[in-house]
């Protein structure tokens, strides 16, 4: 009974042992609390280290590297707003500048500058501070800046199109402009000779649509003020259509043919087939080979409507007597 008893003291001891523990707990973490409390109100100045990037640089300009500056300044705010920087704000030390948004001055030839005065309002934006709580180390900004050469290069549609059974292109793609003044290093404008769109691609296509691409220039040194280039797309449903012509000899020639017509399979848009008519087809024999009497003689297609396909001439080939004077 001794033992038992003994035990049960030495376990309320050892619980009334923890629950002091705790209470002893609680109370440092609730000192440390209000200790960081007082301090993060207190003001304190850090200095912090941003990276630069330049954008929105004049068409006609070239930065040979947006992203070579940093900028040196230093907060002086309470220790929330330094800790919430650190932890939040400060995971990429980065500040992007756009140049149509400032003012810049020219120094000397290629080198300008810009009054960091300007950075205040978007910096403290970013940093969610008042301007008053930012100081810069320097009074300008300086960056390298030179002026591109230009050259009009042609345009060229990358396109590539599915076209639904019985339909297709109408003509050729019509896109405007044509060209575009493209800026960049002299040597390297010499280099291009076109500049293609980007991708235009469509599958089942039945009707005509026009739509807007952007012009995909081959190098990222090269700038252009061209946003878009507008292509049109005529597309026709075709039909196929026979006619049978006569073969077309050169008076001076004395030949017999068989047979003297061809049937000349082609295909045509629908819009376009009323007006479609035979002899608007002119089919010859190619002279050039009877000095060597082959056994046929071939025949060409000489002359034909803009707006018609050729498929096959039956027969391609005919065969000739010559007729003796």
């Amino acid at each position: 009974m001794n033992a038992i008893s003994s035990y049960g003291k030495t376990l309320r001891s050892d619980e009334k042992k923890r629950k002091q523990l705790m209470v002893f707990l609680f109370f440092l973490l609730l000192s440390a609390f209000f200790w960081l409390l007082i301090k993060l109100s207190d003001v304190y100045t850090v200095s912090y280290v941003y990276s630069v990037r330049l954008t929105e640089v004049p068409t006609d300009q070239f930065i040979r590297n947006p992203e070579s500056n940093t900028l040196r300044f230093a907060v002086e705010s309470s220790g929330y707003n330094i800790l919430r920087i650190n932890v939040f704000k400060n995971s990429r030390r980065k500040i992007d500048i756009p140049l149509n948004e400032v003012v810049y001055r020219q120094i000397k030839d290629k080198t300008y500058a810009i009054s960091t005065t300007q950075l205040r309002e978007s910096l403290s934006q970013k940093l969610k501070l008042n301007e008053t709580e930012l100081s810069f180390s320097v009074n300008e900004l300086y960056f390298e800046m030179e002026k591109l050469a230009s050259k009009r290069i042609p345009v060229s549609v990358d396109s590539k199109l599915e076209f639904r059974e019985e339909f297709g292109l109408y003509d050729t793609i019509v896109y405007s402009p044509k060209t575009i003044e493209v800026f960049g290093p002299a040597d390297l404008l010499d280099s291009i000779q076109s500049v293609k769109t980007s991708l235009l691609k469509e599958e089942d296509v039945y009707k005509s649509f026009t739509k807007r691409l952007k012009p995909v220039l081959p190098h990222e040194s090269l700038k252009t003020s061209t946003k878009e280039i507008e292509v049109k797309v005529d597309v026709a449903r075709f039909t196929e259509a026979q006619f049978v012509v006569p073969v077309h000899i050169s008076e001076d020639l004395n030949l017999k043919l068989f047979p003297e017509v061809v049937s000349i399979n082609f295909s045509v848009a629908m819009r376009d087939y009323a007006s479609i008519k035979p002899e608007q087809f002119f089919v010859e024999v190619d002279e050039s080979q009877i000095s060597q009497r082959p056994q046929y003689l071939s025949l060409l297609l000489a002359t034909m409507p803009e707006k018609v396909k050729v498929i096959r001439l039956i027969p391609q080939k005919v065969e000739y007597l010559i007729i003796s004077q």
